[in-house]
C-alpha cells in the first residue's frame, strides 16, 4: 500500500498537466501513486494521461463520463490505495518536499490532517522559477482539529481548500465531496477538521494555485457564485449549535462570502435584474453595523461596507476600481 494517494482530476487541461505531473515526480519521498481521473476530456487531455502512465508505474489513469470535479475527486478516492489522501488539481504544482514534510508532521503527531500555505501563480507560472521564490519565516505548529477550522475560516495559517493538505484515509472514512457545487472543500473540510484531536500546521508555501481567467471562482457571475453563499450558510448553522467557540470565524465567514457574491454580481452591467441581488443587498446593508465592529475584516472591506450602506452606485466603482 503506497503512503500516499495523490487525486488530480482532469479536464480539459492538457497545457497544464505536464507541469502539475513534473512537480509530483520531482517529490523527494517515492512512496506514492498519482491517480489521474479523466473527467471526460474533449483536449486530448485524456490521452496525455494514457501518456504518463506509460512512462511512470507510479501513475494510474481512470477515464469516465464528464460529471464535474468533486466527482471526479470522489471517483478517485474509491480508486485509491493509500494511507493519506492528497488533492491536487491538474493546472496546479506543489513543491518537491511537500509530501515528505507533510507525511513525517502527521506521523509525528499522529495527526488525521497535516496543511501547508497555498500561494497563487499565474498561467504561465513555470515550476521551477516559482521554486526559487520560495519565502522565509514560517512557522510548523500542532492545533485542534476546531482550532484549524477557525484558522481556516478566518484564512489565517490554514486554508479552507483541501488542496494544500494531507488527508489520514481513515478519518474521510465514507464522507465524499459534495457533488455539482463550487466551495464543496470548504465544505468538506469543515467536516472533517472537528474529527481530528491533531492537526499538523507549517505556513510554508508548498502547493502554488493557478489563477485562471476562465476558472469557477473568476468567471463572470452566474447562479454557481452563490454556492459560497449557501455553502458557507449550512457550515456557520452547524458551527453555531456544535461549535460555538468558533461561531465569530463562521459568522466572518459568511458575511465574506456575502460580500463575495455580491462583488460578482455588480460587476455585470445587469446587476439589477440577477435574482439573487436584492436579498444579497438586505441583507448586507442590515449587517453593516456587523462589519463594523468585526476585528477579522480589513479596513478596506469595512469602507466599502459603510459605502454600501448608503449608495450602490458608489461602492459598485469601488468594487470595478479594485478598492473595497
Amino acid at each position: 500500500m503506497p503512503t500516499v494517494s495523490v487525486i488530480v482530476p482532469v479536464y480539459n487541461v492538457r497545457q497544464f498537466l505536464p507541469r502539475c505531473v513534473k512537480s509530483l515526480q520531482a517529490q523527494t519521498m517515492d512512496d506514492f501513486e498519482v491517480v489521474l481521473v479523466d473527467d471526460g476530456s474533449t483536449d486530448g487531455s485524456s490521452q496525455l494521461c494514457d501518456e504518463l502512465a506509460s512512462s511512470d508505474s507510479r501513475i494510474k489513469v481512470l477515464h469516465k463520463e464528464n460529471g464535474g470535479a468533486s466527482s471526479a475527486r470522489n471517483y478517485g478516492i474509491d480508486n485509491a490505495e493509500g494511507e493519506y489522501l492528497s488533492f491536487i488539481d491538474a493546472d496546479d504544482f506543489i513543491h518537491p518536499s511537500m509530501f515528505s514534510i507533510l507525511v513525517n508532521g502527521a506521523r509525528s503527531l499522529g495527526a488525521g490532517i497535516a496543511t501547508c500555505k497555498n500561494v497563487r501563480v499565474d498561467e504561465g507560472a513555470v515550476f521551477d522559477v516559482a521554486l526559487k521564490k520560495e519565502a522565509s519565516g514560517f512557522r510548523t505548529f500542532s492545533c485542534t482539529g476546531i482550532d484549524a477550522l477557525g484558522f481556516a475560516l478566518l484564512g489565517t495559517n490554514v486554508s479552507g481548500s483541501l488542496c494544500d493538505k494531507l488527508i489520514l484515509r481513515d478519518l474521510l472514512g465514507d464522507m465524499r465531496f459534495r457533488e455539482g457545487v463550487i466551495y464543496e472543500d470548504a465544505l468538506l473540510a469543515s467536516q472533517l477538521f472537528p474529527r481530528c484531536d491533531k492537526v499538523f500546521v507549517t505556513t510554508r508555501p508548498m502547493y502554488y494555485y493557478t489563477v485562471r481567467s476562465g476558472s469557477a471562482t473568476t468567471k463572470p457571475y452566474d447562479n454557481s457564485a452563490y454556492d459560497a453563499v449557501r455553502i458557507y450558510s449550512e457550515i456557520s448553522q452547524k458551527i453555531s449549535t456544535d461549535y460555538p467557540e468558533i461561531e465569530p470565524q463562521a459568522e466572518f465567514r459568511l458575511l465574506w462570502a456575502y460580500y463575495t457574491a455580491f462583488d460578482r454580481m455588480i460587476a455585470s452591467s445587469d446587476y439589477q435584474s440577477i435574482p439573487e441581488y436584492g436579498a444579497t443587498l438586505t441583507y448586507l446593508r442590515t449587517h453593516t453595523k456587523r462589519v463594523l465592529r468585526d476585528p477579522f475584516f480589513r479596513v478596506t472591506r469595512k469602507v466599502g461596507a459603510a459605502v454600501l450602506r448608503v449608495n450602490v452606485g458608489a461602492y459598485r466603482q469601488l468594487v470595478l476600481k479594485g478598492g473595497k
